[in-house]
């Protein structure tokens, strides 16, 4: 297919709800338009579509201007304002890289030299430049936005940890320094909790995401994962539901396979799982107590295939994951990067439409065989 193709193909196949009402209609177990979709970082693939760096896009405006767009396209309701993997450390004194087209990456490390959590000192979201200035961008997205959901993202106690202590220097005191380990990760759930606590003070209840990059099975084995990443990452997966009345969702890129059964017994909604797994493995291997959100693969078939590609790929996650039994949303197995083209975003919304039509919660739909 190619893109005049793919263009009048998809006005065939208009969205009849909202994503928000999509979403609550189907966990609800009502018969929707079709599944609930995430095409992750979406917004900032759709800003570069329209000529906006990446750098650009941490403009309030551009990130207003591409919200509106995205509603009356794609009918995406919901506005987000959230701290990436490094957003927290930079607050806490580590210093970052920004590209004008690339991911930010940290130059130099809070805690480099020593691993001294008393040099730290726990930012007020009010008072901290960076996080004061996120709060001002989701003031102003709630101003403009009235009925979107509002929702926000964080980092895993461990991830944030690794922003501000190089890798390699806290997987090594993981071994020779665990106490003062321990203390760091104590300090970057408080510090994380103290933002969302903030955003709940000033928004009420919302989703929040947790990506959690450093607790895959490729940094750390079992009994690290068990000692270093699940009391910390559990304390924060609790502490926002009590604070919300509302499970956050978990992605942890990479291998994860290892602490699936171990990830069921934590207070997560929806389980976001890597490219590089099985979708269907994870699904039988989670679904009696969490729902299901993936894995489409972000740069081979996202950005780097045809049209053909993402439409045969959406089928197939379609058919492996539709039948969860706590809920699936078919979504790219990570962030999706800025240059995917826009005909590919349509391909996956036209995909999604056509193929799960009349979608319903642990049911593959019948669309997918029509």
């Amino acid at each position: 297919m190619n893109k005049e193709e793919l263009e009048k193909e998809l006005k065939k196949y208009p969205s009849q709800m909202n994503s928000h009402e999509r979403l609550k209609a189907y966990l609800s177990g009502q018969r929707v338009d079709h599944l609930p979709y995430n095409i992750m970082s979406l917004d900032v693939v759709y800003g570069y579509n329209l000529g906006y760096s990446i750098k650009e896009f941490s403009n309030i405006d551009r990130q207003i201007e591409v919200t509106d767009k995205l509603a009356n396209e794609y009918k995406i309701f919901g506005i987000s304002q959230g701290l990436n993997l490094r957003t927290m450390a930079y607050a806490l004194g580590s210093t970052g890289i920004f590209p004008e087209n690339g991911i930010d990456r940290v130059d130099k490390y809070f805690l480099d030299e020593k691993l001294d959590v008393n040099l730290l000192q726990m930012p007020d979201p009010y008072k901290n430049k960076i996080l004061a200035e996120k709060l001002a961008n989701a003031r102003k997205l709630r101003e403009k936005f009235p009925d979107h959901p509002i929702r926000t993202f964080l980092a895993g106690p461990i991830s944030t940890a690794a922003a501000l202590r190089p890798l390699s220097k806290l997987l090594r005191d993981l071994r020779k320094n665990p106490e003062e380990v321990k203390k760091l990760l104590e300090f970057c759930l408080e510090a994380n909790m103290k933002w969302a606590e903030v955003f709940y003070k000033e928004f009420g209840p919302g989703k929040i995401m947790i990506a959690d990059p450093v607790a895959c099975d490729d940094i750390l084995s079992p009994k690290q994962a068990k000692e270093f990443s699940y009391p910390y990452l559990k304390a924060l997966t609790s502490g926002l539901r009590k604070l919300n009345g509302i499970k956050p969702d978990l992605h942890i890129c990479g291998h994860t396979k290892r602490q699936w059964e171990d990830l069921k017994d934590f207070d997560i909604e929806f389980f976001s799982v890597d490219n590089c797994h099985d979708l269907e493995e994870c699904k039988i291997a989670i679904e009696d107590k969490l729902g299901l959100m993936g894995n489409l693969p972000p740069v081979d078939i996202m950005k780097n295939g045809t049209i053909d590609d993402v439409i045969d790929a959406v089928k197939a996650c379609i058919k492996k994951g539709a039948d969860a039994k706590n809920g699936y949303i078919l979504a790219t197995g990570c962030g999706t990067p800025a240059e995917t083209p826009k005909e590919n975003v349509d391909a996956f919304v036209y995909a999604v439409r056509k193929y799960s039509k009349d979608a319903r919660i642990n049911e593959i739909p019948k669309a997918l065989y029509q």
